[in-house]
């Protein structure tokens, strides 16, 4: 069976067994990423994948650094597939079954942020000659000033926003809502935006609040991708800026400056605050050790780095 048909029909199980439109979407991308990494092995057949090409596409992930819990996600839905293949008989041997997934205290320390020097040369150096620079520059400030992850930022409405009050409303992962308030920064690259917004429309308005060139489509993830590794070079940057970068930043930056922790956890919207200390870490020794006295349930037991 080619993998690709094999896909399909694990996509069509979930989809009967009521996985939601998200759901779905994150699977579906996770395999297809795993489809072209064992494509260009020319392996193309369920029964032609051995143990090894997945220990070597997860030791790829690595190589991408992509995120701990991004990985996790992915090696996660590798098990799942294939243990669904061997269970209905597709497969005689689950080449996914001893596919080790990491360890929650396996995951690294977050990378350094950016410092406030450097996020307000990075949004004092945006163009704002065009509609698409005024959208690029909202979407940073969103990132940064809201603290927002990408999808949450690509799937925001219109509706979502309330100028009056000053304030977004954000569906974040597992459809759990919060409300944010509208720094100046962001308020006003807001209003910039919006009064230029419409033409980006080419036809009917789907709500969708940042727009592509492309036909008036949501903006597409590689298109910010792209566009943050231009400016990463364009400014002088030593390392490669990215959306996650932004919130890694905003997350420190208010803990810097004396924020509870379990407000930066609402700020984020993480489930569960065991999420948010990470952040402990990259917070100064003396702050850190307050921390520490203050909330010993959530000190952070590993070594300063």
């Amino acid at each position: 069976m080619l993998l690709r048909d094999a896909i399909a029909d694990y996509l069509e199980a979930r989809r009967v067994q009521n996985a939601s439109p998200k759901t779905l979407a994150s699977v579906e991308q996770r395999l297809e990423y795993l489809s072209r990494f064992l494509r260009r092995r020319r392996v193309v057949r369920v029964t032609a994948v051995a143990p090894k090409d997945l220990t070597d596409y997860a030791m790829s992930l690595s190589r991408r650094g992509v995120a701990h819990g991004t990985k996790c996600a992915y090696l996660l839905t590798v098990r799942e597939f294939f243990g669904w293949l061997h269970e209905r008989g597709r497969l005689l041997v689950d080449p996914a079954r001893y596919l080790a997934i990491p360890e929650e205290d396996e995951a690294p320390l977050p990378e350094p942020p950016l410092t406030e020097e450097e996020v307000s040369r990075i949004l004092d150096h945006l163009p704002r000659r065009s509609a698409v620079d005024l959208r690029n520059r909202l979407h940073l400030e969103l990132l940064y000033g809201c603290g927002l992850r990408i999808t949450e930022s690509i799937e925001l409405k219109v509706s979502d926003i309330d100028l009056e009050n000053r304030c977004v409303r954000i569906r974040g992962k597992f459809d759990k809502v919060r409300v944010l308030p509208l720094m100046r920064g962001t308020l006003g690259a807001l209003r910039d935006y919006l009064a230029l917004r419409r033409s980006f429309l080419r036809g009917p308005d789907n709500g969708v609040l940042l727009l592509g060139k492309t036909m008036g489509k949501p903006l597409s993830l590689a298109s910010l991708y792209q566009y943050l590794w231009t400016l990463s070079k364009r400014l002088g940057f030593k390392r490669r800026l990215h959306p996650h970068l932004f919130r890694h930043s905003i997350a420190v930056h208010l803990l810097q400056r004396g924020a509870d922790i379990r407000h930066v956890q609402e700020f984020l919207g993480h489930a569960s605050i065991d999420t948010t200390k990470i952040y402990l870490r990259m917070v100064p020794g003396r702050l850190r050790e307050d921390y520490d006295k203050a909330f010993p349930e959530i000190a952070v037991k590993t070594p300063w780095l």
